[in-house]
């Protein structure tokens, strides 16, 4: 899979229509923060007037492929500080790409709102696949795992 085969789209209106599939998924994983998601968009924390609030949703071929989020860190109040949360990638489309094209835009998009970036890594894997899209692991901060500075 190429990178051009991957469309990222920023959702602004409401979750993907196979969002439930997902979640489904990240849920058989034991990955409840997805559910955290739905829960916070059901709220109405995206899509309103706070930018600092984003989710993208990456497709391919039509299909959602991943989901993940921008926010203020909920654990740790600087100002200057986004974490990126709720990033998950179905099985079927894990290894093609699309987590890196996903945490990119995300990555992205945080820096261009904050200079430093948070995230708790679910587990050794996930913290590998963060550090090599250029987060340091970092300790200092409360309920996270990496840090990356602009």
């Amino acid at each position: 899979m190429t990178a051009a085969a991957i469309q990222i789209v920023r959702l602004a209106d409401s979750l993907p229509d196979d969002f439930e599939a997902l979640r489904q998924e990240a849920s058989a994983e034991s990955y409840r923060f997805v559910e955290g998601l739905r829960e916070e968009w059901l709220a109405g924390h995206y899509g309103g007037a706070d930018e600092r609030f984003v989710t993208f949703a990456a497709f391919h071929e039509g299909e959602l492929a991943g989901i993940g989020a921008l926010t203020p860190d909920p654990y740790d109040a600087a100002p200057d500080l986004l974490r990126v949360r709720h990033v998950y990638v179905r099985p079927l489309h894990r290894g093609a790409g699309i987590g890196r094209v996903l945490a990119a835009a995300l990555i992205q998009q945080g820096l261009d709102l904050a200079p430093r970036l948070s995230l708790r890594a679910a587990d050794p894997r996930a913290s590998a696949f963060w550090e090599a899209n250029g987060f340091a692991p970092d300790t200092g901060g409360t309920r996270r795992s990496h840090l990356l500075t602009r």
